[in-house]
């Protein structure tokens, strides 16, 4: 059991972030309480410095204050401000908040986070190899490579995305398309056939073309298609789904109603919950009753951090799921003491809390903080 409410008081909150590589710069909440550090990942929830700024702004809400009222105060303070413009900021905000108060308390429990939230001891969680995180910039020479290294590390699924960096070179249309498919096809042809393999198209692909990639795609079973349509367009997803291939969305959407909504008509076989932007444990556990049976899976390319809290909420996904594993990011083997323990593309998780604590930010003040931001 955890000391009681009036003992633990929330002694300091501090928000930081770590830039990874050219394209993942982390961000980290941690809340201080009875001597322990429960910390929480927010990355990508808006442009850097305002995703800071933010998170920073509602510290003094909780610093100074019980824990259980320090929580309801920011869940209420935030969820009012996720009606407007700015909602997945502060959804993403609040994510951050409530994954560093759940490995907090489940620290002071002395248990696990998984068994802390009532999900029973943590189970190893199978990964997919996100490749474009740090390699699609390099071009499809290297998108290729890393997808034998990761499979001949024990990976047994990857992920490649087509078009989004050949959209940054400037293609589009017909041609974005053609360039990306072949990327596709090169990976597919790479590793070996029980090697599953994901392709995220991130809203890319025009509308008068989703046909074209469907027929292509299909004879290479990709075991899920992302984002090739809104989540919210379901005549699109019919089509889609209709020509053949599994389709998978949801990895920016907090509300249990909008995905609810979107899984009605059958069309997504796989839900891309990403607790980070869900706004924490609460709002997983919210989505995943709402998808009905749409499988959660979950969306993570995250640091070591988001990607150990997604691990310990697997259980409200059932044995089916995935974990995404943004591969190759240089600095995640020494992130967090103890290291993430990954074998064979399975993640281990431990506890107590999450199991580790970021190497940074432990003893600095804010203003290092500040001046260690990229």
């Amino acid at each position: 059991m955890g000391l009681p409410d009036s003992d633990v008081y929330v002694e300091s909150s501090v928000v930081w972030s770590h830039r990874a590589s050219r394209r993942s710069t982390w961000v980290m909440v941690e809340v201080v309480a009875d001597g322990k550090r429960g910390v929480g990942e927010l990355s990508d929830g808006g442009p850097l410095e305002v995703l800071l700024e933010a998170a920073r702004s509602v510290s003094s809400v909780v610093v100074g204050q019980p824990v259980t009222r320090a929580r309801t105060e920011l869940r209420r303070r935030l969820g009012e401000l996720r009606t407007g413009h700015d909602a997945f900021l502060w959804s993403t905000v609040l994510g951050g908040y409530e994954a560093a108060f759940a490995d907090l308390l489940a620290q002071v429990e002395g248990r696990a986070l998984s068994t802390s939230l009532g999900l029973g001891a943590p189970r190893p969680v199978r990964l997919y190899a996100n490749l474009n995180r740090t390699f699609g910039g390099d071009g499809p020479d290297a998108v290729v490579a890393e997808a034998v290294r990761a499979v001949a590390a024990g990976f047994q699924a990857v992920k490649v995305a087509p078009f989004l960096d050949n959209r940054a070179l400037g293609l589009s249309g017909a041609r974005l398309i053609e360039t990306g498919l072949s990327l596709v096809g090169r990976v597919r042809d790479a590793v070996p056939r029980d090697v599953e393999l994901m392709v995220d198209c991130h809203h890319l692909v025009p509308a008068e073309l989703l046909p074209v990639v469907v027929r292509d795609l299909a004879p290479l079973a990709p075991y899920w298609v992302e984002d090739l349509a809104r989540a919210g367009d379901r005549s699109a997803l019919e089509q889609a789904a209709a020509g053949g291939v599994a389709l998978a969305a949801g990895e920016h959407i907090w509300s249990p109603e909008i995905a609810a909504a979107a899984c009605a008509g059958g069309a997504l076989r796989y839900w891309l919950v990403d607790p980070k932007h869900a706004g924490g444990p609460a709002g997983v556990a919210q989505i995943a009753e709402a998808v009905g049976d749409t499988q959660l899976t979950f969306h993570n390319p995250s640091g070591p951090v988001g990607t150990a809290h997604a691990a310990h909420l697997a259980g409200l996904a059932g044995q089916g799921t995935w974990l995404e594993f943004a591969w190759g990011e240089p600095d995640r083997a020494d992130f967090l003491e103890p290291a993430e323990v990954v074998i064979d593309g399975t993640l281990r998780p431990a506890g107590p809390g999450i199991g580790g604590r970021p190497r940074g930010a432990s003893g600095r003040t804010p203003a290092q903080l500040e001046r260690s931001d990229p």
